[in-house]
């Protein structure tokens, strides 16, 4: 269990350890299904039919029948991915578009479903649950041994205690494998393991495809890798956030940087330390000093310097010293980091 409160910064980094595409791979996806070109005008040639089915529910939704805008700015995507940083940053360039925009969270909602359906921690069919044998040394199963440690199953409720996680990726590897680690490790049914989950603060800033089934709220669900039906998409793909549309929601962001205030220890893992997300995690109130740990993997030396620099300043209010004492970063993986650092983090 963890002593001090702390925050998990999770980047697409730590999902690559389930097998989730990250970086050049996702925009590569990305950009083969937005790819939206047809034979004689009509048949698909290229791009992924699901998205092509989503367009048409959509727009005969409006009470339109021209599908062609939205298939046009799916491949002015496609076309444009080899430039971008990511797809994030594409969506924020050309926020002012609501077609890129929508066709750009409808790629990204069938990229990462097909994702988690293809990752490590999918359930198995011939027992209905996760090989957690198969694939030990993964992040999330050292964490919850983290938090399991000298945890007796009569004191459950106390599991996530002074943790909380904030999550840049859209995906719910998080919430679906802790779930189910927690059912099999202390031998209870899942149901109860999943009320459980509920009660760990884990903030998506810019939203997931859908919440799961047994997660509280109004949104549409699906389960963990569910490969949808095309005329439900739209829905999950309302889900996501661009930058823009975070920044505009004053109650998220105030609740992000309240748990990053009050945190002594803020754990990064697999995250890129991009400006856009940096902006995000300023600190809006006063706070304890704070020790920052930090996967740097195939980062050179100058770019970690100046990531260690961007961390200080988001650690720090307007005028004030930064707030970082100490820190401790390393090329090395998520699962590799909360190991080596493991006895330093839960004192």
């Amino acid at each position: 269990m963890f002593k001090r409160k702390t925050v998990l910064v999770v980047g697409a980094g730590a999902s690559s350890e389930m097998g989730l595409p990250v970086g050049d791979q996702l925009k590569a996806v990305l950009s083969s299904k937005l790819d939206l070109r047809f034979e004689n005008g009509y048949d698909l040639s290229r791009g992924d039919r699901g998205i092509l089915g989503a367009i048409r529910a959509i727009v005969e939704q409006r009470g339109e029948r021209d599908i062609n805008p939205l298939c046009t700015a799916g491949r002015v995507i496609a076309a444009a991915m080899p430039q971008a940083i990511s797809i994030d940053n594409f969506l924020h360039t050309h926020s002012d578009d609501p077609d890129i925009v929508l066709a750009g969270k409808l790629g990204i909602a069938a990229s990462i479903l097909e994702a988690e359906n293809k990752s490590t921690i999918q359930l198995q069919e011939r027992n209905g649950g996760i090989e957690f044998a198969t694939y030990p040394n993964i992040w999330l199963n050292t964490f919850c041994k983290m938090i399991c440690e000298g945890l007796r199953k009569t004191d459950l409720e106390t599991m996530f205690e002074n943790v909380s996680i904030v999550t840049f990726n859209y995906d719910r590897c998080i919430e679906h494998y802790l779930s189910h680690w927690i059912a099999n490790y202390m031998q209870i049914p899942l149901d109860v393991a999943q009320l459980l989950t509920n009660k760990l603060t884990v903030i998506h800033p810019y939203g997931q495809v859908g919440k799961l089934p047994w997660q509280p709220g109004p949104q549409p669900s699906v389960n963990y890798g569910d490969l949808h039906r095309s005329q439900d998409l739209g829905k999950y793909a309302a889900q996501i956030r661009t930058f823009t549309e975070r920044v505009e929601d004053e109650a998220m962001l105030s609740r992000m940087r309240g748990l990053i205030s009050e945190a002594q220890r803020i754990v990064y893992l697999g995250f890129s330390y991009g400006d856009m997300n940096m902006q995000l995690l300023r600190l809006e109130q006063e706070g304890p000093f704070k020790a920052a740990f930090g996967t740097t993997y195939n980062m050179s030396a100058s770019n970690t310097e100046a990531v260690i620099q961007r961390i200080s300043v988001s650690l720090s209010l307007p005028g004030q010293s930064s707030l970082l004492l100490d820190r401790y970063f390393g090329t090395l993986t998520a699962n590799q980091l909360l190991n080596d650092y493991w006895y330093t983090l839960v004192e």
